[in-house]
């Protein structure tokens, strides 16, 4: 896996961060998270970050757990 390569990922968001999910969201996209769906009901943040940057999102304030959505691909 490149560096560079892009990753989709799904973010939960800890319930006692709910209510500031905006700046839950600003702090993923500072690192880097694009296309980003949010699913507000569910604490649920989607997005696309380069492989390296990662690990970087569990440190984001009010994130639960990131989760690399896997591709599946017919040879």
């Amino acid at each position: 896996m490149s560096q560079s390569e892009k990753v989709d990922v799904t973010i939960r968001i800890n319930k006692s961060h709910a209510d500031r999910i905006d700046e839950v969201v600003l702090g993923l996209e500072a690192l880097g998270l694009q296309s980003v769906a949010r699913h507000e009901r569910f604490l649920i943040v989607n997005g696309a970050i380069a492989s390296d940057q990662l690990a970087a999102l569990r440190h984001v304030g009010g994130v639960s757990s990131v989760r690399e959505d896997q591709t599946y691909r017919a040879q």
